[in-house]
């Protein structure tokens, strides 16, 4: 394994970013910046080409003023939260809604604002990033935070997230990445995308889930076998199938020479279409949110995002590359 390390640019208080890549004997690439606990690249060789799988940016101001948090960590809570008060067990907080009266991505308390300190090392057939940070905030407790990007030989990488706070507290952080499988201006319509999930979220006209859980079966959520995405905007969290194994999400390029699957340890993924620049109505990037359901500490049976104070929990997300080299 390979470990790179290097400036990414200066933030406006003068601290540093930093960027660590790894690299495989595959030659398969992640880079992660410290601002945001970023991702900030995931590059396959094909035919001795490199090709960048994620819809990203190159600089550091793009990432100061990123409205769609392209490869940010979210946290404490990403999604939506439908209240702004909370009781938790004895613990209370309040947060500045940011979003139609709700909060989204945790607000002003964000994961995806704030410079991390990172750490990379070599593990022989394997190599990870790790990113730390205290985050003393709206929400309850002070948050100890763990941000590590692992990618192994067989072009695995995991991302974990782990978090102990001071007091009872809300805790469901995430990666929002988006991705296109043969460059970040194309077209999306004809990746084809799979989804162990028979039900999704139901929700109102301000994207908040309602409590109802709705059926897949003959609705352009259905993505049980795989096919092409479509010109269908999507915005929409998927219930995934609890005995799925091992393949949550899979996303394949149109000429199927690619394929990408991912899963968690979690119950819930949003996929979104989007357009980084906005300028158009065609969508070039994907959106793949694997998390606990949105909203699920006000809805029972949506899974379970409070951290006892004094307990870690750890949460992970798996990334296979699968090259289909006959295509």
């Amino acid at each position: 394994m390979k470990v790179v390390e290097k400036d990414f640019g200066q933030l406006p208080d003068g601290k540093v970013v930093t960027a660590f890549t790894l690299e495989n004997i595959k030659h398969t690439q992640i880079t992660a910046i410290s601002y945001g606990a970023t991702w900030q690249s995931f590059s396959v060789e094909r035919d001795g080409v490199k090709q960048e799988l994620l819809v990203q940016f190159d600089d550091l101001a793009a990432y100061l003023d990123n409205p769609f948090h392209f490869g940010n960590t979210i946290g404490r809570v990403g999604g939506r939260l439908s209240k702004t008060d909370y009781d938790i067990n004895g613990a209370h907080f309040t947060l500045t809604p940011n979003d139609h009266g709700n909060v989204l991505h945790s607000g002003i308390n964000g994961f995806d604002a704030v410079n991390w300190h990172g750490e990379a090392r070599n593990l022989g057939t394997a190599a990870e990033i790790n990113f730390t940070r205290t985050f003393d905030d709206e929400f309850a407790g002070q948050l100890a935070a763990q941000v590590t990007y692992r990618l192994d030989d067989e072009d695995r990488l995991d991302i974990i997230f782990s978090g102990v706070s001071t007091e009872n507290t809300l805790f469901n952080p995430m990666t929002h990445v988006y991705f296109n499988l043969v460059g970040k201006d194309q077209d999306i319509s004809q990746h084809k995308l799979q989804i162990a999930s028979r039900q999704h979220l139901e929700v109102d006209n301000h994207m908040i889930p309602t409590g109802n859980v709705i059926d897949n079966q003959n609705t352009k959520f259905d993505f049980a076998h795989l096919h092409a995405l479509g010109q269908e905007h999507y915005d929409d969290a998927w219930v995934l199938d609890p005995s799925r194994q091992g393949e949550g999400v899979g996303l394949t390029s149109p000429d199927e020479s690619l394929t990408l699957t991912v899963d968690s340890d979690r119950n819930g993924v949003v996929v979104f279409t989007a357009n980084p620049d906005d300028s158009s109505d065609i969508k070039t990037a994907l959106a793949i949110e694997m998390q606990t359901l949105p909203d699920a500490v006000n809805h029972e049976g949506f899974g379970d995002i409070v951290l006892p104070a004094n307990e870690t929990k750890t949460y992970t997300v798996t990334y296979q590359i699968k090259k289909n080299e006959d295509k």
